[in-house]
């Protein structure tokens, strides 16, 4: 068995994890499994074969190139993989809507998007596939602030005070163009996350944030054709926070009962406690600086 941290978690595994970061064995917080999922595979999936269900305590989640998972209680995910799946495949939904799942049912809202410190502030940046999260982020990474975590944005809001950004694992996924942009390097020498997927998988050998950092800002990445960061009403908050949730869009309307009703309470709650700004910018990666100084900027006023 191998020992991982994650979120802030302890995680066993009985197959490597290469993305995370090792630790000493112990107590794992989630254990991970390989096993026979007794159910019958979905009659019906969405367009990409896949399908998602989730209910008090139990998570479901099926891919046709991939195979099951089940998660349950935040403690356990069991995976099902299909004969000949490679280890490397598999762990593309097992580190992020599967772990994902397993954190949403610890009472940890997990948010589809990246996030960076910028002088001991989180910042968060959310939007839609294509949006430019992971760039947002590793561009800021790249002027020597420190990155917290990319693709799941999970948020400790555990006590009083401001809600925290946990650290996930030091590795950011990107396009091809947006690694040459945002970073600076060739493409070509960055491995592919699996064959035939365009993105990269880009280690961050350093400046990766080794414990949770207040989450000052939450953006929402807009397109237009000049830059612009204004506040969103704080009654318009949730309905930003609760779409962009990894929970709400990976389960939509799957989504009910006790499980529909704690994520509801996770993201009001969020809602009130952290503010939530609209970032508009060209969308050039030519621009990449001077959005990365607007926020610099934004966090220094």
């Amino acid at each position: 068995m191998y020992s991982y941290v994650a979120y802030g978690l302890g995680i066993q595994s009985p197959m490597p994890l290469p993305e995370l970061v090792e630790m000493a064995k112990s107590k794992p917080d989630i254990t991970i499994r390989r096993e026979k999922i007794d159910r019958p595979l979905p009659i019906s999936t969405d367009r990409d074969g896949s399908h998602f269900h989730m209910e008090a305590g139990e998570a479901y989640l099926f891919w046709q190139e991939v195979g099951a998972f089940l998660v349950r209680k935040g403690k356990e995910i069991v995976v099902d993989t299909f004969p000949g799946v490679e280890d490397r495949i598999t762990r593309l939904p097992l580190l992020g809507t599967v772990l994902s799942a397993a954190i949403s049912q610890r009472e940890l809202p997990a948010l589809h998007g990246s996030a960076v410190a910028v002088n001991g502030q989180a910042v968060a940046f959310l939007g839609f596939r294509g949006a430019g999260k992971s760039t947002m982020a590793a561009a800021l990474y790249s002027r020597g602030h420190s990155m917290i975590a990319d693709d799941s944005v999970v948020v400790d809001m555990h006590g009083p005070g401001i809600p925290k950004a946990v650290p996930s694992f030091p590795q950011f996924k990107l396009f091809p163009e947006a690694a040459r942009a945002s970073l600076g390097d060739d493409p070509n020498k960055l491995p592919q996350l699996i064959s035939g997927f365009e993105k990269r998988g880009r280690r961050v050998a350093e400046r990766f944030s080794p414990r949770p950092v207040p989450l000052s800002r939450v953006y929402i990445l807009d397109r237009g054709s000049e830059f612009g960061i204004e506040p969103i009403p704080a009654q318009e908050r949730f309905v930003h926070l609760f779409r962009h949730s990894y929970v709400a869009r990976i389960f939509g309307t799957s989504l009910k009962g006790p499980a529909a009703s704690s994520h509801f309470l996770q993201c009001v709650g969020l809602a009130a406690r952290v503010p939530v700004y609209r970032l508009r910018r060209p969308f050039s990666l030519a621009e990449l600086p001077g959005a990365a100084r607007m926020v610099e900027e934004d966090l220094a006023a």
